[in-house]
């Protein structure tokens, strides 16, 4: 499929799904065809940030990796699924605009929708999501293996990996304080949104005193924020807030995704949850 000129810019225009005919879908080379799937909750995110912070993040660095990636292999026609506007967020439930749906729906439905294309001959599917709760990736991830085993398709997931292996840790600028409490709607989210949408953020953050929890401790599990008393949603210190500090973070996400799918392409080892995090996602039986 040709690329179009994007309003005069050197650049090639996105190819959206939703406005393509079934005769434009059928005709893609199946083996040069890659869906990028964005795939986050909307979720209250602190008295500052939009309820679609994730979900934003996700589209957006979604479109960026494809732009990267087809300057790297201009063969390839990259195809942006309409980003999906569900996960599983039980922690934040207690406040509106949080919309939580069980781990059984996830799986349903990133199964679902890679089966619709696999039955089509398509191959290579890319879930962009931001958002990291255990029990949002559980489904994530037994949905991508069920679609996978059923069809012998090859669907991959590539910021979990970076999140969860500390990739943030060991390679943000410094910033003068402990990021590794900076957990929701924190410091981190805050200068990736005043980067992104600055429109969007309240000024209010600016004032927000720091406040930290252990969301990962055994006392907290299957709780919510008001449970352990956060009644503002948000845990970190967002009132540190760098734009500067949100434009690299976002370039992170960009490159994890683009290299992750030309790894994927190129027939390449990729990177993996750790084991310690594939063990607490499978022993959430308990969690709806």
């Amino acid at each position: 499929m040709k690329s179009a000129k994007n309003n005069g810019k050197n650049e090639a225009k996105i190819v959206q799904l939703e406005e393509l005919s079934w005769k434009q879908i059928n005709s893609l080379d199946r083996k040069k065809t890659i869906f990028f799937i964005p795939f986050s909750p909307l979720e209250e995110h602190g008295p500052h940030l939009p309820v679609g912070t994730d979900l934003l993040t996700a589209r957006d660095a979604a479109k960026e990796a494809i732009r990267l990636v087809n300057k790297k292999k201009q063969e390839l026609t990259i195809v942006l699924f309409p980003p999906i506007p569900l996960g599983y967020s039980k922690m934040a439930s207690d406040f509106p605009g949080t919309i939580s749906t069980s781990i059984k729906t996830l799986k349903t439905i990133v199964s679902d929708v890679c089966s619709s294309l696999a039955r089509f001959g398509f191959k290579y599917f890319v879930i962009c999501t931001f958002h990291m709760d255990l029990g949002h990736l559980k489904g994530i991830y037994s949905g991508m293996s069920k679609a996978m085993k059923t069809h012998g398709i090859k669907i991959i997931e590539p910021w979990g990996p970076y999140f969860y292996n500390k990739e943030v840790e060991k390679r943000e600028p410094q910033v003068g304080f402990d990021t590794k409490k900076e957990v929701h709607a924190c410091f981190r989210e805050t200068s990736l949104m005043n980067y992104q949408y600055p429109y969007l953020v309240d000024p209010s953050y600016k004032n927000l005193q720091s406040i930290y929890r252990d969301l990962y401790s055994p006392r907290v599990l299957g709780k919510t924020f008001k449970d352990i008393g956060i009644n503002e949603g948000y845990v970190g210190s967002p009132a540190r807030a760098d734009s500067d500090y949100g434009r690299w973070y976002f370039q992170q996400i960009v490159e994890t995704y683009a290299q992750a799918t030309l790894d994927l392409l190129d027939g390449k080892k990729l990177p993996e949850l750790p084991k310690k995090t594939q063990l607490l996602m499978r022993s959430m039986f308990w969690i709806k």
